[in-house]
């Protein structure tokens, strides 16, 4: 049994004890930790703008290989042909705050005065990148959003979808809108000519995210593109993969998101491949199987398009012809089907239409897992290569 002096000397120790360890409990006190509630307050602050009477106005800088003429106003007008070089500045894009996601029909809004550009500014290089440098510097992720989009889309717009995507998304990060000559003749003639003009603009875009990267140096770069803009940026990637400093084994963007990708499969598998994965930490490929618009430029190019793969969800076997993309670089690359919820124009605008889209790429960005997504669920290949499918109503 415990003698009389051992029992003294606990009784006597026991208060010294408990007095230690209040100070180290009150110490960790002083330890920096990131709380649940600090974290999602930077995570979830919102997209800044400005109020003008009920509506509210968004400042989003542009880059575009049009070729632009002066009004006798002195106002920029933005022509349907390619420039010898880019024009860099910043608008001004007025949202009505009780604008939901739907039907995105830019003319339509516009007349309504739903949307709208209310100022376009041209800047010289340096100012641009200067003012760049500066809003991206005082972001909460120091990031940069690069929205490209495709087809039959004047620079009025392009400018109200990056406006009205932008609102909806509600991210608090710079936003540039890089916009080509894409709106030509809704014809079959007119298609093939703003494909070859997606082309050529390629390296455009590859020069304005080459002069991001080294000059204003976000710390997230996030390139978005859809339908025929992503044969811009797949071009862009291509005549970046030409510097050395780019193809090394950094990655300079954090993530490339392509929705409706209006690209040739053989293209992107033999092209894009080695671009792909020295340039972007991560690609999120969006696809469908009922994408009309895709459906006809297959046939006018006699090559079936990234963006729209036959699947039958009943039959595992028929989703083997998509599961390519993800076998290039199973790390890198996510492919989610959207057919489920592509109820949208031509069965192909659902990156400006679904609801489910915009709660996904919200997600993407923060590289939330995609098991943490209610609208998607997992499919695996009897390879064990896996894809995403989405769906609504859950």
């Amino acid at each position: 049994m415990p003698s009389k002096k051992s029992k003294a000397l606990k009784a006597f120790a026991l208060p010294f004890l408990l007095l230690a360890c209040v100070h180290f409990i009150s110490g960790c006190a002083f330890i920096p930790i990131n709380t649940a509630s600090t974290y999602f307050k930077d995570l979830y602050r919102r997209m800044p703008y400005q109020r003008d009477g009920n509506y509210r106005v968004l400042n989003i800088f542009y880059a575009s290989s049009r070729e632009t003429r002066e009004r006798a106003d002195q106002s920029v007008r933005f022509t349907n042909d390619p420039a010898g070089s880019m024009t860099f500045g910043e608008m001004s894009v007025r949202i009505d705050p009780r604008i939901k996601i739907g039907t995105m029909l830019p003319k339509q809004l516009r007349r309504r005065g739903i949307v709208g550009i209310q100022d376009v500014s041209k800047k010289d290089k340096e100012v641009f990148i200067k003012q760049l440098t500066e809003v991206v510097g005082a972001s909460p992720h120091k990031s940069l959003l690069v929205l490209v989009f495709g087809y039959q889309d004047n620079f009025e717009s392009t400018a109200i979808k990056a406006g009205y995507f932008s609102y909806l998304l509600d991210i608090n990060t710079p936003v540039i809108l890089f916009d080509w000559p894409g709106d030509q003749a809704f014809s079959i003639s007119g298609y093939k000519k703003a494909f070859s003009f997606a082309q050529s603009s390629g390296p455009a875009l590859g020069e304005l995210l080459t002069m991001i990267i080294r000059e204003v140096k976000p710390e997230k770069l996030w390139v978005k593109s859809s339908s025929l803009g992503c044969q811009v940026v797949c071009d862009a990637f291509d005549f970046m993969y030409k510097h050395e400093d780019l193809a090394d084994k950094e990655t300079e963007i954090a993530h490339l998101i392509m929705a409706a990708p209006d690209v040739g499969q053989d293209e992107f598998d033999k092209q894009f491949k080695d671009e792909l994965a020295a340039l972007s930490e991560k690609v999120t490929v969006y696809v469908s199987s009922n994408d009309t618009a895709l459906l006809i430029s297959g046939m006018i190019n006699g090559e079936r398009r990234v963006g729209r793969q036959n699947i039958k969800h009943e039959q595992l076997e028929e989703a083997k012809d998509m599961l390519y993309l993800k076998s290039l670089e199973p790390d890198k690359v996510n492919l989610i089907d959207v057919t489920p919820i592509n109820r949208a124009s031509y069965k192909h605008g659902y990156y400006l239409e679904a609801p489910e889209f915009y709660d996904d790429f919200y997600l993407k960005i923060f590289d939330v897992e995609p098991n943490l997504n209610r609208h998607l669920y997992l499919f695996k290949s009897e390879n064990n290569v896996d894809y995403w499918v989405m769906e609504g109503g859950k």
